[in-house]
Parts: structure tokens; sequence; C-alpha cells
């Protein structure tokens, strides 16, 4: 049932009775972005979308013009681009191990934050805390989880040997929601941790590609199909996919993205009568 209401919130208001909606829903195409294999992309909660395009980040507004073009060669090949908020977004470069702060216009703020200099090993992924100006770091190296600030200063928390304590595989992935961090290791285990750094709960599902969080819910992607799963639920709900070869999806108000493999597509759900 929470599964079903978590949907319901894409399509607006509705009459019709729960048992009908999954059987109603209908993919509605709002748009679409050219992106090459190797290039990373994301969304920020205006529908602003961010993409490289071999050595340079562009940006584009909601409705697919685009509004900004910077030069990024001197921050690396970059991994992940993340929006801090609506006016500043952080790009991770693995390569330089570092990280940027650039705002609205794609202009770096300030100096590029060295992640050397915090005794880290290898910082293989990033993501952007609620606190302000933190950011989680994880040195896959030393099996460790750091929450570092954006602004340079030597004050952080740090959790060592993450792996002994929550028997993770290697982390491929992690993103803050509502104050809670989530991990999502290689064998399909997600891991949620407090936003002090304190384990709360460990999930284990069937293989998925890509998993974002929406109220209380894992959006789960398989190859064929988003699952609905409620955290605290035995709820299990699929909704078949738009279109085939999707490999990541990103969720802004009511508006999924998904990537094929030289595309970014923006789609809305709507009830068909």
């Amino acid at each position: 049932m929470k599964a079903i209401l978590i949907i319901l919130f894409f399509v607006v208001p509705i009459s019709k009775s729960l048992s009908q909606v999954f059987d109603s829903l209908v993919w509605e195409k709002n748009g679409d972005y050219s992106i090459g294999q190797e290039d990373v992309w994301s969304v920020d909660v205006l529908g602003n979308v961010y993409i490289t395009n071999n050595k340079v980040l562009q940006k584009f507004d909601s409705t697919g013009i685009l509004k900004f073009s910077q030069s990024i060669k001197s921050f690396g090949r970059i991994k992940e681009i993340q929006s801090i908020n609506t006016m500043k977004l952080v790009t991770f470069s693995e390569e330089q191990q570092a990280a940027c702060v650039l705002d609205n216009t794609l202009t770096l703020i300030e100096e590029c934050l060295d992640l050397s200099n915090f005794d880290i090993g290898n910082a293989s992924h990033v993501a952007v805390s609620g606190q302000p100006d933190k950011l989680w770091v994880i040195d896959q190296l030393n099996s460790k989880l750091l929450l570092l600030s954006l602004n340079g200063t030597n004050q952080f928390q740090e959790i060592k040997n993450l792996k002994g304590i929550i028997n993770i595989s290697e982390i491929i992935s992690i993103q803050e929601i509502e104050n809670h961090l989530f991990l999502v290791d290689s064998k399909n285990k997600i891991v949620e941790f407090d936003l002090y750094g304190s384990l709360i709960n460990t999930y284990e599902f069937e293989p998925f590609k890509n998993m974002l969080i929406k109220d209380g819910s894992f959006v789960l992607l398989r190859n064929d199909s988003l699952n609905i799963r409620h955290i605290n639920e035995s709820s299990n709900d699929f909704i078949e996919l738009p279109t085939i070869g999707i490999n990541e999806v990103k969720l802004s108000g009511k508006f999924f993205y998904f990537r094929t493999e030289n595309k970014i597509l923006k789609y809305s759900l709507t009830l068909h009568n």
C-alpha cells in the first residue's frame, strides 16, 4: 500500500481505486539530452541537467535549453556531479582526488578541495550532506567513511574499518537522503547510517542496476522495471520501464530521468483512463 501511495505522488490527484493504479499508469516523454558513453550527469531539484561533454561541463535548464558551458580540463576527469543547493554544485574527480565547488553558472567558487590532505588513500565516491558545506567521502583503500568540510577546515568525522563493521563488499555508490546516508555495495546490499555515522540498518535485495529513495521507499532499477520497496514494510511493487536499455535513473520533482547508452530521457507518469 505504501508503495502505491508513493507512485500516486507522481500522477497528481486521482479518483480511481488503488487496485486500478498500476494498470492505468502510462509513461509520457517530456524531453531528452545527448550524452557520451564515458560522460557523467546529474539533475538538481529545479530540473536543471548537468552533463560532461568530453572536457566541458554543460548546464541545461528544465526545458532542455543549454544555459552555461564551462571547460573542466583543470578538474581532471569528473566521476560524479552533485547539487549542493540551487546555487552550488560539487564535482568529484577520482583521478585527481579532488572535490570542486561551482556556482550556478558553473564558475569555480574557490580552490578545489585536495582530499589527500585528509589522509585518504583513494576516495572513490562522494555524497553531498544536508549539513551545510559538508561532503561524505568513501576511502575505499583504507575502508573509511569521512564527513569533510568543503571550506577546507580540518574538522571532520571519520568511521574506520568500514568493511569490518558492516561486512560490505566494494561500495559502488553513496547518497544522503533526509539526514540518512545510504551505501550500496556490489552485491546489492544497502547500508543505512544516521547523520552521525551510526549504523541503522542493512538491506539485501535481488540484483539491481541503480537505486534512488523517495518518501521512505527504495526505487530499484531492474532490467525492465522499477521495483518499489518500502524501507520498513514488505511491499513489493513493479512499474514497467518506458523503453529498453536503461542503466541509470534519477528523480527531480515529478520527473524521472533515465540514462540509456547515448541519451538521457525525461519522463513523467500519467494516468490513462
